[in-house]
């Protein structure tokens, strides 16, 4: 349990979110272990300390289901995103893009939505602090 917690806490200093999407494509098993954290939560069955520990970095308890969707398949195309970007020192990927055609179209996608801007705050900062290429 320790361990995941640890992995929570990095990944809170580096996302700023508590808010893991359960189908966390760089970790499966992270994301269903935080969701498994709210089921107990929720089911009164996880223990105080545990309860405690996860409180002192402001997990987030619950999330609206439609909300939640929306952030956590965001949030997995943002992971896809670091990922390229740590393997090609770029947020420039192609439109095109053969390897993952999704995550192009995501891209492009946040560039038009942000020049309309009506991209969130939010996603604006985790763009921004990976120094994404508008």
């Amino acid at each position: 349990w320790m361990g995941m917690y640890q992995k929570l806490v990095a990944y809170k200093k580096q996302y700023k979110s508590t808010k893991v999407p359960r189908w966390y494509t760089n970790d499966p098993q992270f994301g269903m272990w935080i969701a498994n954290q709210r089921v107990l939560y929720k089911k009164n069955k996880l223990s105080n300390k545990r309860t405690e520990l996860l409180n002192s970095i402001n997990f987030v308890w619950s999330m609206e289901y439609a909300k939640g969707v929306r952030d956590g398949q965001w949030m997995g195309m943002y992971q896809k995103l670091v990922a390229y970007k740590k393997q090609y020192k770029s947020t420039k990927v192609p439109r095109q893009y053969t390897v993952d055609p999704q995550l192009g179209k995501w891209v492009d996608t946040q560039r038009g939505v942000y020049k309309k801007n009506k991209l969130l705050d939010k996603r604006t900062e985790l763009l921004n602090s990976i120094n994404f290429v508008w």
